[in-house]
């Protein structure tokens, strides 16, 4: 892992405005505005926001389980990374140019699509991503290793945005003792309107050169064209060359970051990590 890298994806911030929508003979509290790190989690600032609008005189007290949030009119995927979800926007779709606006809604039902994500809830689910990432690297022996309170600091130096704590954590589950390979690359790619893809995919490739993360992605979006496919045939399980001249022009976009295709993929997947130990690569159309 390189230091100076990691420290920079680290401290990389976006702006969010905080909008409450609940009607009522008070009308609408102005905006709540803050500054998020990339890698933290809408569960995480809810609370702090909805105690910023809850201290209106004579206001009814916003509970967090009688909330959903909305950007751009969709329900907002509360377990996905803030920093994706504004990569995911891209820029010129925001709503304020720069600014990501979370819309805070009391009505009531909320979207069907729309799942509440308490902080229990998103710390259990945070836990579980980094297993599932151990287990593609290592088949799990790392986490299997950990001591009981290895975990619950990677956690925690997520939530009090400790970038030190983070730093002595993250380098068990990304150099192993043993110098081993990873086997497989955590690796999530992200298309508009899509859920996100992954595949099994390795660091090298069988002729033992290094796998670049363009490699990877077009493998990805490659695989799961073929599988969404009803009938597969020997037309459909390859790439046309004006679909592999379209994936060549897209961006591939990771912390704000036009990550060059060239890199390679075990680069990205030590340096380039959430907190939850997956790359997230956006797709975004050439500028």
């Amino acid at each position: 892992m390189d230091y100076e890298v990691s420290r920079k994806v680290w401290d990389s911030q976006i702006p969010v405005q905080f909008t409450l929508q609940a009607g009522g003979p008070l009308g609408d509290p102005l905006p709540y505005y803050t500054m998020l790190p990339r890698f933290t989690y809408l569960a995480l600032a809810l609370p702090k926001v909805l105690s910023s609008f809850n201290r209106r005189e004579n206001g009814e007290t916003i509970l967090p389980e009688k909330v959903h949030l909305e950007v751009n009119g969709a329900p907002v995927k509360m377990y996905i990374p803030v920093g994706v979800i504004y990569d995911q926007l891209n820029q010129k779709n925001l709503e304020s140019e720069g600014i990501l606006e979370i819309h805070v809604r009391t009505s009531q039902p909320a979207p069907v699509d729309f799942q509440m994500v308490s902080v229990d809830s998103m710390r259990a689910m945070f836990c579980q991503t980094v297993k599932e990432a151990d287990y593609l690297k290592t088949k799990a022996e790392v986490t299997s290793s950990l001591m009981k309170e290895d975990m619950p600091q990677l956690w925690q130096s997520v939530v009090n945005n400790n970038f030190d704590e983070y730093w002595g954590m993250i380098q068990k589950l990304m150099d192993p003792k043993d110098g081993k390979d990873f086997l497989h690359v955590p690796l999530r790619v992200y298309v508009k309107n899509q859920p996100f893809k992954q595949a099994l995919i390795t660091v090298k490739h069988p002729d033992g050169s290094l796998r670049t993360i363009g490699d990877a992605v077009s493998e990805i979006l490659q695989f799961s064209t073929s599988s969404e496919a009803s009938t597969p045939t020997s037309e459909s399980s390859g790439t046309s060359s004006s679909e592999a001249s379209s994936q060549e022009e897209r961006r591939l976009i990771s912390h704000g970051i036009d990550v060059p295709r060239h890199t390679p993929l075990i680069f990205a997947a030590k340096n380039l990590s959430y907190p939850d130990n997956f790359v997230h690569i956006v797709i975004a159309e050439a500028r």
